[in-house]
């Protein structure tokens, strides 16, 4: 996910891609425990809130009390995605303190610098730590699922923890509300009801879907999804680990490439975006992604790949452009072809469909469908992709890291979490913090977007992020290598020389991963 420049009209975003960077100022700065240096990645849901939330942490009683001379200087932060982990493997020539992250750094935790010391600070003691004012520890408040993905696990197998998550977004498929309404359209329920979406759009003359090919939305999005459906939420899991299951018998195999899941799923993508088609706008290869979301907000595209940071990135934008269009997440239609795996290896498209809107409607059952045919629909249709690797480090060598971990307690509070939403319009960070109940009036004045993913994120099941496992960040297994990590590209290239079908993308894969290339991965998982 990136982050593009906010604030400025439609009409300059649309002449112009510009990439802006701003680096915090340079002066020289006491390196002492009394200065708390914060750095910030600056993409979709940008810095500004960390200014709010250290104003609010330096007014909280027991902060003053403990740090009564501290400092924190302005944020630095810039939109380099490797910029964090670099800085915090230069070792002592680092003089910041706490790094608020857009990327993991999973792979380097046990790395050491100089006499064997390490990169990275152990931060067990912020999570079974007592959250300022309340008797539950860090760990028991945050989400489950985000603990889960923030807990890392050892080449000895130990589990322990060096990253906290900030954030709890959402990424899926974007919608223009309005423009359905306006049109008499429904959501879908399967993808080929999706299809047929796309087809009814383009006869009432708008363009189904505005992306762009330069950033892989679709690749780290519905593809997962879609896969994720349709093999089961275990068995994704398990591809991540390399392992497959046969009989209830566990074993690491390179046949996790071989998942129907991904053909099929690649085999949806296809569909829908392969050029030449009318269901995609005619930029979609040149856009940049920031264009993309422009001609989103202008109509020029009726369903967007995206994440709940449309809302915080746009919303001035939409605001001097005068659009009042509502946009929001649209529940991820099931994948039609889930009907394989089934024990009715018979049922329509239509009664998938119904099944799908009677878990919508909270049913236990459906007639004529049988009981393990409804669990596995409705846990497809129950399945959500967070935003993952968006963590917070500190690093082993800080000045200030005593005050750096009390700034990382401090997130799990009421207060910061209120901050948090207000600053971000709408966003939420991964602790048990009700917004309905506690600030009534703070969720009414929540864009549909942030509404719509609280109660998606509250009655669905997470698809854990990939670098929970250590067979990603140990190993090296990927969705995808090579020239096939964006595959809308391969799709949507003009040069019939450049496109590939969804069978080539998962037979190459296949074939890549020789024996040789298998073996590294279990040697450095520490499997072999």
């Amino acid at each position: 996910m990136k982050r593009h420049f906010l604030g400025v009209s439609l009409a300059c975003v649309l002449a112009a891609s510009t990439v802006l960077s701003a680096v915090g100022c340079k002066q020289k700065t006491d390196n002492s425990e009394n200065t708390l240096e914060i750095y910030a990645a600056e993409f979709g849901y940008g810095y500004e809130w960390l200014n709010d939330m250290i104003a609010a942490f330096q007014e909280a009683d027991w902060v003053k009390e403990k740090y009564p001379n501290l400092n924190i200087p302005a944020v630095k932060h810039n939109s380099n995605r490797s910029y964090a982990i670099d800085r915090i493997m230069q070792g002592e020539t680092n003089t910041i303190d706490l790094f608020f992250a857009v990327t993991s750094g999973t792979d380097k935790f046990e790395s050491t610098y100089g006499n064997g010391n390490p990169y990275f600070e152990n931060l067990t003691s912020v999570y079974t730590a007592k959250v300022p004012g309340e008797e539950r520890t860090f760990a028991e408040k945050m989400d489950a699922n985000f603990l889960k993905m923030n807990t890392y696990t050892t080449l000895k197998g130990e589990e322990t923890y060096y990253s906290v998550p900030w954030v709890a977004g959402m990424q899926g498929m974007l919608y223009n509300k309005t423009l359905f309404t306006e049109l008499n359209l429904t959501e879908p329920n399967t993808t080929n009801e999706l299809y047929e979406l796309c087809e009814k759009l383009v006869d009432a003359g708008q363009t189904p879907f505005i992306f762009t090919s330069k950033e892989n939305y679709w690749t780290c999005m519905m593809f997962l999804i879609w896969w994720a459906q349709y093999e089961g939420i275990d068995d994704y899991c398990n591809f991540y680990q390399g392992i497959v299951e046969e009989d209830g018998v566990k074993s690491y195999s390179k046949d996790i490439f071989k998942q129907t899941g991904r053909l099929r799923s690649l085999e949806v993508i296809e569909d829908l975006i392969t050029y030449p088609t009318d269901f995609i706008h005619d930029d979609v290869n040149t856009l940049s992604f920031t264009q993309a979301q422009a001609k989103f907000l202008l109509r020029q595209g009726a369903m967007m790949p995206n994440g709940d940071w449309f809302e915080t990135e746009m919303t001035k934008t939409a605001e001097q452009d005068n659009i009042t269009d509502v946009f929001t997440f649209m529940k991820t239609p099931v994948i039609s072809s889930i009907i394989e795996t089934l024990e009715d290896k018979t049922m329509s498209d239509k009664t998938l469909s119904d099944v799908v809107a009677a878990v919508d409607n909270e049913q236990t059952s459906y007639p004529g469908v049988s009981e393990n045919d409804f669990a596995a629909i409705k846990a497809a249709r129950r399945l959500i992709l967070p935003v993952g690797n968006h963590t917070a480090m500190i690093p082993a060598y800080s000045t200030a890291k005593e005050a750096a971990k009390d700034f990382l307690l401090f997130l799990a509070t009421d207060k910061a979490n209120e901050v948090f939403i207000k600053s971000t319009n709408g966003a939420s960070m991964p602790f048990d913090y009700d917004i309905e109940s506690k600030n009534p009036a703070l969720y009414a004045s929540l864009p549909e977007i942030q509404k719509t993913r609280l109660a998606l994120q509250a009655e669905s099941v997470y698809m854990l992020n990939e670098n929970t496992w250590a067979g990603v960040y140990y190993g090296g297994i990927a969705r995808f290598t090579g020239a096939r990590t964006n595959i809308e590209s391969l799709f949507t290239a003009k040069s019939e020389k450049d496109r590939k079908t969804a069978r080539k993308i998962y037979d190459e894969e296949i074939e890549w991963w020789d024996d040789n290339r298998w073996d590294s991965v279990l040697t450095n998982m520490g499997r072999k």
